[in-house]
Order: C-alpha cells, then sequence, then structure tokens
C-alpha cells in the first residue's frame, strides 16, 4: 500500500528582535532580503542551506502536497511593525481557509520557520502571536479536538526567546545546535521529520520549557565554548537516554529583547508525562545557572587593545566589535574601529560601514575619482560620530555575491545569495572602506573577495560581530580581539534600560 499524501501548510516570519534600536522594522526590511510565496518560495530555497531548504527537502521526499504560503525573512533590526504581522497573517490565514473548505485539500499539518526572538509593536511574543492565530484559527473551522490534533512543527534559531504561549500553541520544536548557525538547514530539516512523523503515527505531543532567571550576552552564546558547549552536550544525552523527549532544545536567548520572557531557557517536546520532562530540565537550567559569569564575558575598550595588536608583524589581524554587531540588529554604520584605525595609523586594513546615502553618491562618481566623504554614525546617536575623510573611489558593484560556504551562518538567512544594494570601495591611505546600501553581517569571506578586497592580504579587518563570523573569519585570522566601543550590541548588558525584562536575573541583579 502506498504511504498517504499529506496536505501540510508552509509557511514562515524569521527577525531577532532589537527593541532597544528606535527604527521599526517595516515589509521593506523583509522586501530587501526574503518576501515570497508559492512558486517563488520553492524557486527561493528549493535545495539551499537554509532551514527552509532542508524542510522542502523532506516534504519532496514525503511527496507532501504543500500549500506554500507567505515566507519573510528580514536582517535583524528593530521592532517589527504591526503591518508586517497583519500582512502576513491575511495570507496565512486566507490559505488555511482555502485548504480546509469542502473543496480543498484538507490539512494534516503546519510546518513553520521562525527565529524564536521577534517582537512586533502591539505584540511581544512574536512567534506566540503567529503560533496562537493558527491553532485557533483552526479551532474556529474543525473545532478543538480535530484542530488540536494537527501538529505544528516550528524551527527556531537557538537564540529564541522561548515563551509559554510557543509552548501552549506548538506541537514540536527544533532548534539549531551550532553558533554559528552552520547547521541551520540541518534543524529546519529535523523539524519536517518530526512533522511527518507525528501526521503517520497521529501521536500527541506536549511541549515544556524551563526558565532560569538568567540572561547571557551574545559573546556567551558560541556553541564551541562554555557554557553552551556543556549545555549541548548535556540535551543530547538526554535524548539519548529519554526517547520519549522528540527534541531538546538549548536556547541561550538574545539578550536585546526587553520582553519578559527574555533570556536563556530550555524546551522539550515529549509524547510522555510533561512534569517529567519538566524534571529533566531542571539540570540544565542549574548549569546554565552556575556558569552565568562565563556566559556573560565583556570587552576592553578599543583603545587598550589596538597597542598590543600593532606589535604582530603580519595579519590579518581581526579587531572584533560587538557593540555595533549587525548580526544582532546593529545598523552596521558604527565608526568605533574605523576612527581607531585612523587614530593609530593603521596600514593595510579593510573597514565596512553601511551607508545607504554615501553609496549612492559613490554611484554618480567614476572610480578614481577623489572625493571628500561624511561616512556612519547616522542612524542614531549610539554608534560613534560620523567620519569625514578625503577618499579615492576604487571600485562600485551592485553588492550581490554567492556565499563561498554555503553552511555558514548567513546561509541560515538568505540561503546562498546575498544582496548588499549598490556597493562601493573607497581608500584612504592605507585603509579601504566598503560602503554598502543594505546592511550585511561579516558571516561569510565572500562579502569581500566579491569587492576585490583579498581578506588573506590584509593586515588588519575591522569585523562587525560578535560570534557569526568566526566560521568563516577564525581559519585566516593570526590574531583576534574583541573591543568595546559605542554602541547597542554591547557586551556589557548592565548598559540597557530594561524594563520588561522579569526580574531579578542575572547578571543585572
Amino acid at each position: 500500500m502506498a504511504n498517504p499524501t499529506y496536505s501540510v501548510l508552509v509557511a514562515g516570519l524569521v527577525h531577532e528582535t532589537h527593541t532597544f534600536l528606535a527604527q521599526q522594522t517595516e515589509q521593506s526590511g523583509f522586501q530587501d532580503l526574503i518576501w515570497v510565496r508559492d512558486q517563488a518560495l520553492f524557486e527561493r530555497c528549493r535545495a539551499d542551506a537554509s532551514p527552509m531548504g532542508g524542510a522542502l527537502e523532506i516534504a519532496d521526499r514525503n511527496d507532501w502536497k504543500i500549500t506554500a504560503s507567505r515566507y519573510g525573512v528580514a536582517m535583524p533590526s528593530g521592532t517589527v511593525s504591526d503591518e508586517v504581522l497583519e500582512i502576513w497573517w491575511r495570507e496565512v490565514a486566507a490559505d488555511i481557509d482555502s485548504m480546509v473548505t469542502d473543496n480543498g485539500p484538507g490539512i494534516d499539518g503546519v510546518l513553520l520557520i521562525l527565529h524564536g526572538a521577534m517582537v512586533f509593536a502591539s505584540h511581544p511574543d512574536g512567534e506566540g502571536e503567529l503560533l496562537r492565530r493558527i491553532r485557533l484559527h483552526l479551532r474556529r473551522w474543525l473545532g478543538a479536538e480535530r484542530a488540536d490534533a494537527i501538529p505544528i512543527a516550528a524551527d527556531l534559531d537557538l537564540h529564541a526567546n522561548f515563551s509559554h504561549a510557543m509552548a501552549e500553541y506548538g506541537s514540536v520544536f527544533t532548534a539549531y545546535r551550532e553558533n554559528p548557525h552552520t547547521d541551520a538547514r540541518t534543524a529546519g530539516t529535523r523539524a519536517a521529520q518530526f512533522l511527518q512523523r507525528l501526521m503517520e503515527s497521529r501521536q500527541r505531543t506536549q511541549v515544556v520549557t524551563v526558565h532560569p532567571p538568567l540572561i547571557y550576552g551574545p559573546k556567551g552564546t558560541a556553541s564551541a565554548a562554555d557554557p553552551v558547549r556543556t549545555l549541548e552536550a548535556m540535551a543530547r544525552q538526554l535524548e539519548a537516554v529519554h526517547p520519549e523527549l522528540l527534541e531538546v532544545c538549548v536556547l541561550p536567548g538574545f539578550s536585546y529583547a526587553d520582553v519578559p520572557f527574555a533570556g536563556v531557557s530550555f524546551c522539550a517536546t515529549t509524547i510522555a508525562d510533561v512534569e517529567d520532562a519538566r524534571k529533566l530540565l531542571q539540570p540544565l537550567a542549574g548549569e546554565a545557572l552556575a556558569r552565568a559569569a562565563e556566559g556573560n564575558p565583556l570587552d576592553p575598550p578599543v583603545d587598550e587593545v589596538m597597542p598590543q595588536a600593532l606589535k604582530h608583524t603580519s595579519g590579518p589581524i581581526g579587531i572584533i566589535e560587538p557593540s555595533d554587531n549587525i548580526g544582532g540588529g546593529t545598523p552596521g554604520d558604527g565608526t568605533g574601529v574605523l576612527s581607531a584605525f585612523l587614530r593609530f595609523e593603521v596600514d593595510n586594513a579593510a573597514v565596512i560601514l553601511n551607508d545607504r546615502e554615501i553609496a549612492a553618491a559613490c554611484h554618480s562618481r567614476s572610480p578614481q575619482d577623489l572625493m571628500t566623504l561624511t561616512m556612519g554614525g547616522k542612524v542614531d546617536k549610539h554608534h560613534g560620530d560620523s567620519v569625514t575623510l578625503e577618499v579615492r573611489l576604487e571600485s562600485l558593484s551592485d553588492g550581490c555575491f554567492e556565499l563561498e560556504n554555503e553552511y555558514s551562518h548567513l546561509a541560515s538567512l538568505v540561503g546562498r545569495s546575498v544582496d548588499m544594494g549598490p556597493s562601493a570601495v573607497v581608500r584612504h591611505k592605507g585603509l579601504q572602506i566598503l560602503l554598502t546600501t543594505h546592511k550585511t553581517p561579516p558571516m561569510d569571506l565572500g562579502q569581500l573577495r566579491s569587492q576585490s578586497i583579498v581578506p588573506e592580504d590584509l593586515y588588519m579587518i575591522g569585523i562587525k560581530a560578535a560570534i557569526a563570523h568566526r566560521a568563516a573569519y577564525d581559519p585566516i585570522l593570526r590574531a583576534s580581539y574583541y573591543v568595546d566601543t559605542p554602541g547597542m550590541g554591547s557586551s556589557d548588558l548592565r548598559r540597557f534600560p530594561y524594563r520588561n525584562l522579569s526580574r531579578p536575573i542575572r547578571p543585572l541583579d
């Protein structure tokens, strides 16, 4: 007998929301990166290295009848407007309606690619709101008993701030286990595999979560170092010993979201007793608390670091700037490292600035033109002052490039192709500055190489990141130094005016 063909709604909305930033994220922020549905979703994601690509591989293998609803991805940035939520929901609700009406194919399951730290203007628990709407909409059509038997599988970033609403309305969760996120496709694959299992077996699951009173800064969430390395090992051991746990997610969280449930959490999907599963998670919570200091390392001021870094006679030397960590939502136009390179007269160096205005100005000129440009420090007052320099325009491009490493951290967002928008490279003495239109985190060496900058030939490189750069840059760097500069990605969480975070919480209290 042939295996049954299941009808599955596939959708997603991926955003890591930095709530301390003043600028809202509008629909244009998603359209700049990924905003697709129907056939365009398949064309954009099938066979790529994103979690959606992994999920679609399993869907194809199992011959799902897919309704491809709205899938949106935006770069980390400020609070998402309610308009984005309502546009997404209108389309998803209409697609559900088309499936469950008398003439529709029915609905056997829902697969969502999410992040887990999305905040809307009116809904602090972004993913919880999406899951709630889907589950309640199904109940209106089918009644509670039938609707609650339909499994909803969701894939998360390990920086998710997991909520009780997510646990209530979702059926099974998977999460990335690597940071940098080199396993995003694998996590999407597991979500689809669990959904297939639940549709076949009709097993009922429950999701439990444990929240120690703890928050980790981005540097403390690296998977190759403790505390996350130990926590992930403990989670895999739990899965091996307790097969009733479909997946145990270690979620170090996203610290720049001022919401009540932000911080370190653990969730487990179980087909057995909920309280037993909760007890199994308690040792992970205890271990995470015991390692609170390791999860919150601080950075020395850039001017203290530069004399030590300049002792190296050859490079490349990485100067890592978490305060303007693009992957954490900051604007990418911080001038802290650029200014330091100028003060210390560093030769043969490169930095990247996101400056739409200046990139456009460069595209009105010709290579080799001399220009006086005022660059960076424009989005807000938190990322340093603008820097005015006389420069020579070296090159212009459309800013598009293919990832050198299709499993890089950036692939978890974009798949394989990146669009920085119209870009330019300018030179001031021994310093090259790549100016982009769309902020693009430094997660793949193709970013520089596509602009004829050979990173291995540089003496020093400014890198706006916390952890996600490491898969790309660590193999070529002779040494790297973290530095503290002005910016909203500071590793010192005590600088942020939390108002909604549940207190007391370490390390703030």
